[in-house]
């Protein structure tokens, strides 16, 4: 199973080789105090110019020698970090391709480009900050620790008291900080509601909801400021605090080790090593506190970034990888669905079947589940009981390239993509030729375009909404396909543009077409007609069976008679 961690494994060697740099500064580091020492006893004691010149060489090599292993450790953590992160946004985006509508509803789009971008470009700097400093720290402390057991000394016990009081200031301030972690989680819900803000900009002007708005969102930022200000107050008080432990622990080691001093018990340079030491060990301690001070920042994008990578998928492959027939048959026997979160039934007992060379439409009010019947065919989303076939084999049963390789979807809200209008083309078969693409936009009626080449903006925002659909089911009718599905893909065309693409699509004769829509000017000359209402297939047939045996049909034809007339 892939987690947060499996990004390390393929990066064991680097790891391995950071902590034997680290050891070895650490190693270079910790000889200075001794040198210091002998400096003190030997040289400037008995006066041996000699042997301070050599001992300050030696010491001036020791720091290069730590330098340049610390220079190492930059490389090799920035390296690391940098294909860790590069791996965990690959395994993240991988997850996300393979969410079904489902996962979708659990873990809104929106947070997972900040998951994939945002969070891991933290966890990305904090490995850094780890490897090159974190772990330094301890291993610093450990060496220090037995550095000053070997100056033979009784006055580690002050060390020791000053590590017990900062340990516990340092549970206490954990203590303190971790309920506000909740809080601290709300940034994506800021980020959401200043999406949902600009996006609804023009509604919320219309209706001058500017001071709602404004006030709404001043509620929840309010809420985020107030817990991290709360974090920020109580790690704060650590700096100073910490600061006085180290002076407290210095002028302790001076007035006891004075007093050794006098006695003859160690010698000066071993009081002044071991300040030094003494030093470093507190020095490594504060590091890490410093490091506990970003804790909270780091647990929410971990966690983040762990709920994608450990969501259990509801859509998986099946076995067959193969279809024997080239024109299929679609089969709903008795199929029922319901979002995850509803306690009603969106579709229930749907049962009809898309032959090769038939047009199926859908018709039905706002709600009524029409596009989901789309999306269930994909298996974007699986139904709770009954099933879907495929030429009598369960669509759960195959894979899902073999699947969606047959099926051509036109969606509801057409994807236009960032590029040119052929590389917008090519997505729905990649091997189409210049040609093929200039016949797909033909029967789409996509005169608008005037070369392939033409640039196509961030979401097709040079294009209306009207060309954008032209430009989606030119894409659809582009690939050879099984199953043509159009869901609502007509609703922005005026009727004379409609009337064209639906005799165009009367040339997929040798495939199966289901379209979904609200306008009887669409759908009038389907084979069959499917009538929906509140999940159920009330009713089906032709046109002209329905307005005589369907009354919420002929409701509907009514309310739509002028247009009717018109597109006729």
């Amino acid at each position: 199973m892939v987690s947060i961690f499996s990004p390390l494994k393929k990066n064991i060697k680097t790891i391995l080789i950071i902590i034997s740099l680290l050891v070895l500064e650490a190693y270079f580091t910790l000889q200075l105090p001794e040198y210091t020492s002998n400096i003190v006893d030997i040289g400037v004691a008995n006066g041996n110019i000699a042997y301070i010149y050599s001992a300050g060489t030696t010491m001036m090599m020791l720091t290069i020698l730590a330098l340049i292993t610390g220079i190492l450790v930059s490389f090799f953590s920035c390296k690391f970090a940098s294909e860790y992160s590069q791996t965990l946004r690959i395994l993240i985006f991988s997850k996300v391709l393979k969410f079904s509508n489902h996962e979708f509803n659990n873990i809104s789009k929106g947070t997972l480009i900040t998951r994939t971008t945002t969070d891991v470009s933290y966890i990305q700097m904090i490995l850094e900050w780890i490897f090159d400093v974190i772990i330094l720290a301890p291993i610093m402390a450990i060496g220090g620790i037995i550095k000053t057991i070997q100056l033979g000394t009784n006055l580690y016990w002050i060390i020791l008291i000053i590590l017990i009081i900062i340990i516990f200031f340092m549970y206490l301030l954990l203590k303190k900080t971790i309920p506000y972690l909740v809080i601290l989680d709300k940034m994506p819900d800021i980020k959401g509601m200043v999406r949902e803000i600009i996006t609804g900009m023009d509604v919320i002007k219309t209706f001058v909801r500017e001071d709602y708005e404004s006030k709404k969102f001043k509620e929840i930022n309010d809420e985020y400021k107030e817990g991290r200000d709360s974090i920020r107050r109580y790690i704060l008080f650590l700096n100073p605090l910490m600061t006085l432990h180290s002076s407290i622990m210095i002028v302790s080691i001076l007035f006891f080790g004075s007093y050794q001093i006098e006695s003859g018990t160690i010698l000066t340079g071993d009081l002044i090593a071991f300040i030094q030491y003494a030093t470093q060990i507190v020095s490594s301690i504060l590091i890490i506190i410093s490091f506990a001070k970003t804790f909270p920042d780091l647990v929410l994008p971990i966690k983040r970034v762990k709920q994608v990578l450990d969501t259990e998928l509801s859509i998986v492959d099946g076995e067959i990888g193969t279809i024997d027939e080239r024109k299929s048959t679609i089969e709903f026997k008795n199929v029922s669905f319901k979002y995850s979160k509803s306690e009603k039934d969106t579709l229930t007992n749907i049962n009809f079947k898309l032959e090769p060379g038939k047009t199926v439409a859908i018709i039905g009010g706002i709600g009524s589940g029409k596009s989901t019947i789309l999306n269930l065919i994909p298996r974007f989303q699986d139904p709770y009981a009954g099933e879907i076939l495929i030429n009598g084999e369960n669509i759960k049963n195959l894979k899902l390239k073999t699947l969606r390789e047959r099926i051509s979807l036109s969606p509801q809200n057409p994807c236009i993509f960032k590029g040119t209008v052929k590389s917008n083309m090519t997505l729905s078969d990649p091997n189409a030729s210049d040609e093929d693409i200039r016949y797909a936009l033909e029967k789409a009626n996509a005169n608008f375009i005037g070369s392939l080449d033409d640039e196509v903006l961030i979401e097709g925002s040079n294009f209306s909404g009207g060309q954008k659909q032209c430009l989606s089911i030119a894409r659809s009718i582009l690939k050879d396909a099984d199953f043509y599905l159009f869901d609502d893909s007509f609703s922005s065309f005026d009727l004379n543009t409609e009337k064209i693409i639906r005799n165009n699509l009367k040339e997929l004769k040798d495939s199966s077409i289901l379209i979904a829509s609200q306008k009887i000017s669409t759908i009038k000359d389907a084979d069959e007609i499917l009538v929906l209402d509140d999940g159920q297939i009330v009713d089906s047939g032709s046109h002209n069976k329905l307005v005589e045996s369907c009354e919420i049909y002929r409701e509907i034809v009514k309310s739509q008679s002028d247009t009717l007339n018109e597109g006729i």
